[in-house]
């Protein structure tokens, strides 16, 4: 652990490494963004730019896909979503190195998350507030970045929440390309999980259950050389949750979760899910594990590149590193802290 000043003068919302794991962005309350860079010689994190993105505070990042260059999309309580390319012949901490591509301004409330699909779903990015509607949106011209289309609005909620300061929102993206297209999103306490059906909409085809407080963090896991998927979730009562999801073999999605009412391009849905039922979903869903070691709030899960290990920090001031044994239940196999780092056993933690 070598911690670092990162300069910012109010909360820290958010932080995500870029592919290679070689450049952090963090975000604060400050309206601030900042890049750094990591020295390979010293392995000192150094700040590569940093600038005013937002009119508030500002909540979420995420990197697009190296393929389609260096871009970071933010997002913020002044309900926008932003998206930012850097222009490497600028100078550094100069406060120009990253430009705006465009501002999406569509949301009627303040947003808590934003984030880009898997590469092979191409240039898309989701985003969802406390205004209760998941939007997508597509680069439909990869050679015009600035130009973006919103090609869906799904209500999440019936009706949004009287104040944000009490509520939470997430999502999470399948990273399978051997899977149809997925999202995992959390409003408040649900966890509901949307597919792209054949009327090329998006449906509720399942829920992750047992959730008693508000979702904090959901991570959808890497699946690389398994037939089923992870999802895990961090939760306000405490919980880190590890869910087993695989598809049912020639399943149809229930008629009465679809919509066709808009045939427009941008298709607005409402889902009542309420009258969800299980036995009707393609999916199925199965609490592996809950953990409740953080003894406090959950606020972040997130898994390495394999999907091999969850990492969880809660209100305890600690990451716990989580890896699965071979009678797939999954144990906690590191503590660290950020003042002294502890090991259960003589294992060393591999690397996040």
């Amino acid at each position: 652990m070598r911690p670092f000043d990162s300069g910012h003068e109010d909360l820290i919302h958010d932080v995500a490494y870029d592919f290679y794991g070689r450049h952090v962005a963090s975000c604060s309350s400050d309206q601030h963004i900042k890049v750094f860079t990591l020295e390979k010689e010293t392995g000192d994190w150094q700040l590569s730019d940093s600038w005013r993105g937002h009119d508030s505070s500002i909540v979420a990042l995420d990197w697009a896909s190296p393929e389609y260059g260096r871009i970071i999309a933010s997002a913020s309580y002044d309900k926008t979503v932003r998206l930012w390319e850097e222009n490497p012949d600028e100078k550094e901490c100069v406060g120009r190195r990253w430009t705006k591509l465009c501002t999406l301004n569509d949301s009627k409330g303040s947003l808590y998350d934003v984030k880009f699909a898997p590469a092979h779903l191409g240039l898309r990015l989701a985003c969802i507030g406390n205004d209760g509607v998941l939007r997508l949106y597509d680069a439909l011209e990869p050679s015009d970045l600035r130009s973006w289309t919103l090609t869906s609005e799904i209500n999440v909620l019936p009706v949004a929440p009287a104040s944000h300061l009490q509520s939470d929102f997430c999502l999470s993206w399948c990273p399978s390309r051997f899977s149809t297209e997925k999202l995992a999103v959390c409003v408040l306490d649900q966890a509901l999980i949307y597919q792209r059906e054949k009327d090329n909409m998006l449906h509720v085809v399942a829920k992750l259950e047992g959730h008693t407080g508000l979702i904090r963090s959901v991570s959808w896991a890497p699946c690389i050389g398994r037939w089923y998927q992870l999802i895990a979730t961090g939760c306000k009562d405490g919980k880190v949750r590890i869910f087993k999801v695989t598809e049912k073999a020639g399943s149809v999605t229930n008629s009465s979760l679809q919509d066709d009412e808009s045939n427009s391009d941008t298709t607005t849905q409402e889902h009542t899910h309420k009258s969800f039922t299980s036995s009707h979903s393609p999916l199925q869903v199965e609490l592996l594990s809950e953990h409740d070691d953080h003894k406090g709030e959950v606020w972040s899960v997130s898994w390495n590149l394999t999907g091999t290990i969850l990492s969880s920090a809660g209100d305890d001031g600690k990451v716990r590193l989580w890896r699965s044994t071979y009678s797939n239940e999954f144990k906690c196999m590191s503590v660290i802290s950020a003042h002294q780092p502890q090991f259960h056993g003589a294992q060393q933690p591999p690397k996040p």
